[in-house]
């Protein structure tokens, strides 16, 4: 695995990562991923003794296929439909009552 990109803001890091190459066909497709981890640990030193307790996460989403052939490379990008339709959701959740809202206002003034 090739690393591009790596961020740290606080404890969080994102990094932009290609993954193993595949050959189809003449051609090689790598995939790119957006990873990003946080941890977070403590341990504690006292009379009593010792203690520690640790949490952390990983969240993988894929950004683009790479595909390389004798002629050059080409990013696909890959797109998240379902964060683009919760998103029109949201948007209508927050519209609708508030159009609503004025309807009522209206219809109640005539």
């Amino acid at each position: 695995m090739n690393e591009r990109a790596v961020e740290r803001r606080g404890p969080v890091v994102t990094e932009v990562i290609e993954g193993e190459p595949i050959h189809v066909e003449g051609r090689e497709l790598v995939p790119v991923v957006r990873v990003t981890s946080c941890v977070q640990r403590r341990a504690f030193v006292g009379t009593d003794g010792l203690a520690g307790q640790g949490w952390g996460f990983v969240h993988l989403q894929p950004v683009a296929i790479l595909e390389r052939d004798g002629e050059g490379e080409c990013c696909i990008p890959i797109q998240d439909k379902t964060a683009q339709a919760l998103g029109g959701l949201l948007l209508a959740a927050f519209v609708i009552p508030l159009l609503l809202a004025v309807a009522v206002r209206l219809a109640r003034r005539t």
